[in-house]
C-alpha cells in the first residue's frame, strides 16, 4: 500500500542514497580530455586521468594519454588558485614518454584557465613548460607549449 511504499522509500534514502546536497557537490574522480596537447599528460590529444581530492583546492592524479604514435604515463598535483565557474590553476607533473622516434622522462609545469560549460564538461586553455631527459640517447630538451581542450568529468 501507499504507507508501505513510503516506509520502504524512507528506509532506502536513509541507508543507500546520498544527501542531495552531497550529490550535487560530489567530487568526480575520472577525467577524459580531448584537445591540442594537455595540461596533465603533455604531448597528448586524448587522455584519461584518475583524481584524488586532497582538499577543496588540491588534487593528485595518475593517468595516461596518446597522440597517434606517442604515449605518456603521468602522475602529478593540481592546485586551484580560484575555483568557480571560471577557475585558475597550476599543475606539476612527471611523465614517461614513448614515441617511435624517442623515449624519455618529461617534467611539466602548467598554468591554465578552466571554464565550466556544465557540471561535467569544461573547456581549458593555458601553457606549460617542459623539460625532457631522453632515455634512448644522451640528450635533454626544454620547451614552452600552449594547450587547449575539453575535459569531461565523471
Amino acid at each position: 500500500s501507499t504507507e508501505e511504499s513510503q516506509i520502504e522509500n524512507d528506509f532506502e534514502s536513509a541507508f543507500f542514497e546520498e544527501d542531495l546536497g552531497e550529490k550535487e557537490n560530489k567530487f568526480k574522480k575520472h577525467n577524459l580530455s580531448i584537445g591540442m596537447l594537455d595540461d596533465k599528460t603533455g604531448v597528448s590529444m586524448f587522455s584519461y586521468t584518475y583524481h584524488t581530492k586532497k582538499n577543496e583546492m588540491n588534487e593528485h592524479f595518475i593517468g595516461g594519454g596518446t597522440m597517434l604514435l606517442a604515449f605518456t604515463g603521468t602522475y602529478g598535483w593540481k592546485r586551484y588558485y580560484t575555483k568557480s565557474k571560471t577557475s585558475i590553476y597550476s599543475i606539476l607533473s612527471q611523465q614517461m614518454v614513448a614515441h617511435l622516434g624517442f623515449s624519455g622522462f618529461m617534467s611539466t609545469a602548467s598554468l591554465g584557465l578552466e571554464y565550466n560549460l556544465t557540471k561535467w564538461a569544461q573547456i581549458k586553455v593555458g601553457g606549460f613548460a617542459l623539460f625532457i631527459v631522453r632515455t634512448d640517447e644522451s640528450k635533454m630538451s626544454f620547451g614552452l607549449l600552449p594547450f587547449m581542450g575539453f575535459n569531461f568529468k565523471f
